[in-house]
This record gives structure tokens, sequence and C-alpha cells, in this order.
């Protein structure tokens, strides 16, 4: 999906007008939960602008390609730890072994 083909990615915030960018929350309370976010809230003329998904309405519908893309990036995170977690682990053994 291209972003200027989605009409969920063209959401303007209800405050200053400024667009909106789809994140997916990382708190304990709300994890996985998706939210909008005002772009202004990140530079100094901040507005704050933050607006829940309703994940029962059509807009949530308008999402599985961002929400399959969060899983896959998850996914590939979680493989490439544990790759480094397997590498650290053969080096730790032949340091082991070369040390007795």
């Amino acid at each position: 999906m291209s972003s200027s083909s989605s009409p969920a990615q063209t959401k303007r915030c209800q405050y200053c007008g400024a667009a909106m960018v789809l994140r997916v929350s990382k708190s304990d309370k709300n994890r996985g939960k998706p939210f909008w976010k005002c772009l202004t809230s990140y530079g100094a003329t901040s507005c704050n602008g933050f607006e829940w998904v309703d994940v029962t309405s059509a807009e949530a519908d308008q999402q599985p390609d961002t929400y399959d893309a969060t899983v896959l990036n998850m996914l590939k995170s979680i493989k490439d730890l544990v790759l480094v977690l397997l590498v650290l682990s053969i080096v730790i053994l032949f340091v082991l072994l070369m040390t007795n």
C-alpha cells in the first residue's frame, strides 16, 4: 500500500490541522494499541494532538498493512536477537574451552 493512496495516512489533527502519524503504544497498560499522534507534537510548536484508533471502526479496517508490517518487523527483530544470542553463546563456549 503506498502512503499516498491510504486515507488513514492523511489524517489531520483536530487541534491544529497538521498531519498525524499512526503509532502503536509500547506502554505496559496499552501495549499494541494503535493511536494517532500529531506531527507537531515533536517540535517546538507542540499541540500534543493525540487520538486512539477505534479498533471497532472502519478506520481500523484500513490499517491491516500497518499492523502486519509491525508484526513482521517485531518477528525480524526477535530473529536477529536470537541469532546474536547464538553467536555470543558460541563465542563464550569457545573462550571457556580455550582457557581450560
